[in-house]
């Protein structure tokens, strides 16, 4: 080398010690290499950490070892005295020759030792150097996207659970969240372990996105259970009061189809309806006492009084569709009044009204009508046979015209 290459080489090795530097600096920076150094890491993540935790290593042992190689040179370049022939052949030596020992894993070792396998240049270890970070440098980000997708993923998701298993405990009802908590922290370690694995590129896959689904339906349904629980601790006098107006509504119903009861029994024979209703009387004894809530049993007290709301409820509808079942016999029996009236307007609308077989029969429904108990089937029987000699009679009124 003459003396303008080696000078021109000490340029290019400082210029490329700069750049590595802040290469190198960027890379022990990343935040991908900092969740590479935690633990608990697992699957594709672990194997890429035992992969590049070394290579760091290795990149640093060659970045000091570069640097001793620049500031040598750097030194003899730099003294006060004019450079003689010995200074040159020693920076020709350091710039142009291979002059860093590098073992079997890569690492600089002292060249006289025994486990060189191998020296390399400077200016050749520091470009393959810049060439390692820039491939590392990826690798990192692709650790750090995927980390980040499942970290934003898990992060809301998380602190809803938090939330809601902190209200299980001060509700006293820490069982309400337990399995959910364990399934949640099982599933949330085994993606933070291994992000590269739950989400390859940044994207989470379908498997994980399914599963956070589910388990946000579960936590969904934790916490409706739970906004259940406290509103009844902090309504429970309310909510038994509630439930005792209820009691009363079915104890009026009932008292009405008592009464619907009664007339059907006056003016309908063999009405064939159920039995009376009397559930008022049995709900009122199951009414709890609304001074007394006591914490650790409310999920129990919640499931007690929804059930007994429904048997109430229930009870309600049951007490109406009877009545509305008595009152329907006495609606169809003032439905075959009206209907016969109505056919006998149109007898004498049609000139039958005298006629005496049609008369006879307007008789016999309109004593069964009006006859108490009026007996249904019989009347509805009578009502039909009327309207059919009526019909016989003005379709051969027609025929004879």
């Amino acid at each position: 080398m003459d003396r303008n290459a080696i000078m021109q080489a000490l340029t290019a090795l400082g210029e490329a010690h700069d750049r590595t530097a802040a290469a190198m600096f960027a890379v022990d920076s990343h935040p991908g290499l900092a969740f590479l150094r935690g633990s608990g890491l697992a699957g594709r993540t672990a194997e890429r950490a035992a992969t590049l935790a070394p290579e760091v290593d290795r990149l640093w042992a060659r970045f000091t070892a570069i640097g001793e190689v620049l500031e040598r040179a750097r030194g003899i370049k730099q003294g006060q005295r004019r450079l003689d022939d010995a200074d040159w052949d020693a920076l020709e030596l350091l710039l142009g020759e291979p002059v860093i020992g590098l073992d079997r894993a890569g690492m600089p070792v002292d060249r006289a030792g025994t486990a060189v396998v191998r020296v390399a240049r400077a200016l050749d270890l520091s470009a393959d150097l810049e060439r390692r970070c820039a491939e590392l440098t990826d690798h990192l980000s692709e650790v750090d996207s995927a980390w980040s997708a499942v970290a934003a993923e898990w992060g809301p998701l998380t602190e809803a659970a938090d939330a809601a298993i902190a209200q299980a405990a001060s509700l006293g009802e820490p069982e309400l969240t337990r399995a959910f908590a364990a399934r949640l922290a099982a599933a949330r370690a085994e993606d933070l372990a291994d992000p590269l694995a739950a989400a390859p590129g940044g994207d989470l896959r379908p498997a994980a996105r399914t599963r956070l689904r589910d388990l946000a339906g579960e936590l969904e349904a934790a916490r409706r259970r739970l906004a259940e629980i406290a509103a009844l601790r902090d309504g429970y006098p309310a909510r038994v009061a509630a439930l005792r107006e209820l009691v009363e509504q079915v104890a009026a119903a009932e008292l009405r189809t008592r009464d619907s009861y009664a007339q059907v029994d006056r003016k309908i024979a063999d009405p064939r309806l159920p039995p009376l209703p009397a559930a008022a009387a049995v709900l009122r004894p199951r009414l709890p006492d609304p001074n007394k809530v006591h914490s650790g049993r409310l999920a129990r007290l919640a499931d007690e009084l929804s059930g007994l709301e429904r048997t109430i409820r229930a009870a309600l509808t049951r007490a109406e569709e009877l009545r509305r079942a008595a009152d329907g016999l006495l609606e169809r029996r003032d439905e075959l009044r009206g209907r016969l009236d109505a056919y006998r307007a149109k007898a004498a609308r049609s000139g039958f009204a005298e006629d005496a077989g049609l008369t006879d029969r307007y008789q016999s429904a309109y004593d069964v009508l009006y006859t108490a108990p009026c007996r249904l089937p019989a009347a509805t029987q009578a009502v039909h046979a009327y309207q059919q000699a009526l019909n016989d009679l003005i379709a051969a009124a027609k025929e004879s015209r």
